[in-house]
């Protein structure tokens, strides 16, 4: 059995002990306001130091390896074809935290591809292609997504 230091009964070493059970009483309340208001404001004001050092050192790695960063579409936004015109998508330029995450990207388009991977489409309309990333910074942190805009016309006659 061990015995406690000023203790009033005996316990085993088995005996468990839960942190629900702890209560604060008055005096310990008072023990560590004391023990506080006996920190010296050297101690505080180093601690205090020592944080904003290490947030300004964070901020400033931070914006080394990301100030490159972009998630950018290639060519135009709005581009206009005509009827079963193929156009060969320019696609999107992604970089994250220094990184290029062009490989990342997945396209969706209610746009039809030909054998070469060309885009086109066999009717008149509005038609899109969006495009998406699975990297952490723009798929998962920021969720950023990329829409072109292909409006699809019919072909002009006469040769205008």
């Amino acid at each position: 059995m061990a015995v406690r230091k000023n203790a009033k009964k005996t316990t085993k070493k088995s005996d468990a002990f839960k942190l629900s059970d702890i209560k604060l009483d008055s005096k310990t309340k008072k023990l560590s306001s004391k023990a506080l208001a006996r920190t010296s404001t050297k101690v505080l004001a180093f601690a205090l130091a020592t944080l904003f050092v290490g947030l300004l050192l964070g901020a400033g790695a931070w914006w080394i390896v990301c100030r490159n960063d972009c998630f950018a579409l290639l060519g135009q936004e709005e581009v206009t074809l005509t009827v079963d015109e193929a156009y060969a998508d320019e696609g999107v330029s992604i970089v994250a935290f220094g990184r290029d995450e062009t490989a990342s990207v997945f396209v969706e388009t209610n746009l039809k591809k030909d054998a070469h991977g060309n885009l086109f489409s066999d009717e008149v309309g509005k038609f899109y292609i969006i495009y998406k990333s699975s990297c952490f910074k723009y798929g998962k942190l920021f969720a950023i997504q990329k829409v072109r805009l292909v409006s699809v016309v019919e072909a002009s006659e006469g040769g205008e």
